[in-house]
């Protein structure tokens, strides 16, 4: 093994580690479940775990950028999109700034934002349909056949559920009746599957495309996506594109910033905007990465300091996830420009 493979490793284990171990000593010492929903909090505990989060996840963001082995240039409509979603943002909290009940009522149930982030979704579930159909016809590089194929189908059907279960499956559009089963369980007492455990389905969400969207693209540009059980996997790595269209979502984060995962997902977040600006081949790109890094880190900060102001403390959720199916739409569509199988 050589000496930058151990440090990626070791920081990996190190950080898996330690947000695995805490949140199963707060489980059994505290009594707090891994997945609430709360409003921050700041004591000495806290800021402790925040600090040693922090700077495990830089730690491995440093680890991937020391064994980078290329630069992946963003084209000039690429970075136009980059700061026009960086511009949405940017008004998404405006207007928290401005009015929390109109920042609520922009952000509520059968929204725009929610129809937008539904639409999206279905727009990447059949942009890696696209993608699906383009692996069934070649022969992969490295790897058996089905690897590809098996991985374009699940993005296809994930995406394509993430859309249903944003509409609960257009119930309300519809009109049937939940089943009573299924009512009584619900936490809106609606046809879907996320909010029987609303908490841990947005956990998983929230922390699962932060590392997605954000580290990845990372990893991608490093040696690690040579390694003999990565390479099969590299063709579906999103790229340094995805990541900073993504970016902006790590800002809407606040019921959930206790939660360790979350939180790390925002410092790796924040750590791969800085690794991207000093590694950028354009003054464009240096341009964006940097912004992006001190727009990430000022939006969270704002978002800490008048989170407490929303009308509930949840409200930033769905403008969260609309940036997530940003990225999510932009990384189907990369990978359906794809001619690799």
């Amino acid at each position: 093994m050589t000496r930058s493979q151990w440090f990626i490793l070791s920081s990996a284990i190190l950080w898996l580690g330690f947000l695995v171990g805490m949140a199963a000593y707060e489980q059994s010492v505290f009594d707090w479940h891994f997945a609430r929903e709360e409003m921050p909090v700041h004591d000495g505990w806290h800021w402790t775990r925040r600090l040693v989060t922090a700077g495990l996840s830089f730690l491995l963001v440093a680890a991937l950028a020391g064994a980078r082995i290329h630069s992946e240039r963003i084209g000039g409509g690429a970075l136009m999109l980059a700061w026009s979603v960086t511009l949405l943002s940017v008004a998404g909290e405006a207007l928290l700034g401005i009015s929390p009940a109109a920042f609520a009522r922009v952000g509520a149930e059968d929204s725009a934002i929610e129809w937008l982030s539904a639409l999206l979704l279905f727009g990447a579930a059949g942009l890696m349909a696209l993608r699906l159909q383009t692996v069934l016809r070649l022969t992969p590089a490295h790897g058996p056949r089905w690897i590809p194929v098996v991985i374009a189908a699940g993005f296809t059907a994930l995406f394509a559920l993430m859309a249903l279960e944003e509409v609960s499956w257009f119930q309300r559009q519809i009109g049937f009746d939940t089943p009573e089963a299924v009512a009584a369980r619900n936490w809106q007492g609606e046809f879907n599957l996320h909010n029987f455990h609303t908490d841990i389905t947005e956990l998983a969400l929230y922390s699962g495309t932060g590392i997605f969207l954000m580290l990845l693209p990372l990893l991608r540009e490093s040696e690690v996506a040579r390694w003999p059980l990565v390479r099969v996997l590299a063709p579906f790595l999103p790229d340094r594109t995805v990541a900073a269209v993504s970016a902006p979502m790590l800002v809407f984060t606040y019921s959930h910033w206790t939660l360790l995962p979350v939180q790390a997902a925002f410092w790796i977040g924040l750590g791969v905007c800085i690794a991207f600006a000093r590694s950028s081949i354009t003054r464009h790109g240096t341009v964006l990465w940097s912004t992006l890094a001190v727009w990430v880190a000022a939006g969270q900060l704002f978002m800490l300091a008048f989170g407490h102001t929303m009308v509930m403390i949840f409200d930033s959720s769905e403008y969260r996830e609309l940036f997530i199916s940003i990225g999510l739409v932009v990384y189907a569509f990369r990978q359906s420009r794809a001619r690799d199988a």
